[in-house]
């Protein structure tokens, strides 16, 4: 996958800036909790298999696991460049023991690129969708994993008048979009979730 140059907030970023001259790098926090989430099923995982997920590069990678493992977050095999995420970085990441079966997770974003699509092309929907990105271990292709994350962007074809409360009715879109599928976890969609290694479903 081509990499691109991380676009995130100073505020979402690894690190703390009032300590550091911006030498670190500007990742989000969030892209790299799911990707610790996404180590849930593996024993271990090594330096490139992060970078490959966040599309980053050698030394940015090295100083963030670097703050990971001062945070305990990961845990670094003497002698090795593999890596294994602790208990800590597990719950920090919401990870869940990976119990589904991955064609289940993949017929289930069948349905909801589906469902999109629908939405489109309906001219009384609330909300068009701009962009959809599925991401999780899914794409890691182990026999089982965890649901996936699907990011979605939401546009209103009329403009907002002053009394709806448009972040309450986003929600309520959004979970109107997963209905009661426990394969996927629709969410707000967030620009790290097309930085990282992801699927396009729109």
């Amino acid at each position: 996958m081509q990499k691109r140059s991380p676009k995130h907030t100073p505020q979402q970023s690894v690190g703390n800036p009032e300590k550091t001259s911006g030498a670190l790098p500007s990742v989000s926090t969030s892209a790299v909790f799911s990707f610790l989430k996404d180590t849930r099923g593996a024993l271990t995982w090594k330096i490139r298999d992060f970078q490959d997920c966040l599309n980053i590069g050698a030394k940015d990678a090295k100083q963030i696991l670097a703050i990971l493992q001062m945070q305990g977050y990961i845990q670094q095999k003497d002698d090795t460049d593999e890596y294994l995420t602790t208990a800590s970085g597990e719950a920090v990441s919401g990870s869940k023991l990976p119990r589904l079966k991955r064609e289940s997770v993949e017929e289930a974003l069948s349905t909801i690129t589906e469902r999109i699509a629908a939405i489109n092309r309906d001219p009384r929907a609330k909300f068009s969708i701009r962009k959809a990105a599925a991401f999780g271990d899914f794409l890691s292709h182990r026999p089982l994993v965890q649901a996936a994350d699907v990011g979605v962007m939401l546009t209103r074809p009329t403009p907002v008048s002053g009394n709806e409360n448009n972040d309450e009715e986003e929600r309520a879109f959004l979970k109107q979009i997963q209905a009661k599928n426990r394969f996927v976890h629709v969410q707000r969609y967030q620009p790290w979730m097309s930085d990282r290694n992801h699927r396009k479903l729109l």
